[in-house]
C-alpha cells in the first residue's frame, strides 16, 4: 500500500486514501462472497446495489464490476473533486445495500463471513475522515 499525505486544504486526508480503503474492503467482500455464491450472482448483486444508489451517489456508477472482479480505474479519475466524507458516505451506503441483498439471499450466512472484514475497515475510513 502506498503512503498517503494529508491534503493541503484544512489538513484533511485525500479522496484517494478513502477510495483505496474501500477498494480493499470491496475486494475482500468480493473474494469471500464469490466463493460462496459465485461471480455471476455477485455481479448482479453489486450492479443492483450500485443502481439503487446512483441518484444519491452518482460517482458509484463508475465502479466497474465483472465476473473477474471490481475495478476502480474510472472512479478514481471521477472522484478527484469529491470530498472524502461524501465518498465515505456513498461507500457506506453501498456496503449497507450489499449487506441487505446478501441477507435476503442467504439469511445471514454471507454476512457472518464478511462482518469481521467490514467493520475494521469502515472504522479506519471514519477515523481518517474525522482527522483534522
Amino acid at each position: 500500500m502506498k503512503a498517503y499525505t494529508k491534503d493541503r486544504k484544512g489538513g484533511k486526508w485525500s479522496s484517494d486514501l478513502v477510495l483505496e480503503i474501500y477498494y480493499n474492503l470491496l475486494t475482500d467482500i468480493w473474494d469471500i462472497v464469490s466463493a460462496l455464491i459465485g461471480e455471476t450472482i455477485l455481479v448482479i448483486l453489486f450492479s443492483l446495489a450500485i443502481k439503487r444508489l446512483e441518484s444519491r451517489y452518482s460517482f458509484l456508477t463508475n465502479i466497474m464490476v465483472s465476473e473477474e472482479g471490481i475495478y476502480f480505474d474510472k472512479i478514481k479519475e471521477n472522484c478527484r473533486n469529491i470530498q472524502p466524507g461524501e465518498i465515505h458516505r456513498g461507500f457506506q451506503s453501498l456496503i449497507n445495500n450489499l449487506i441487505n441483498l446478501f441477507s435476503s439471499l442467504a439469511e445471514g450466512v454471507i454476512n457472518k463471513e464478511i462482518f469481521p472484514k467490514i467493520f475494521p475497515k469502515v472504522k479506519e475510513a471514519e477515523k481518517i475522515i474525522s482527522q483534522k
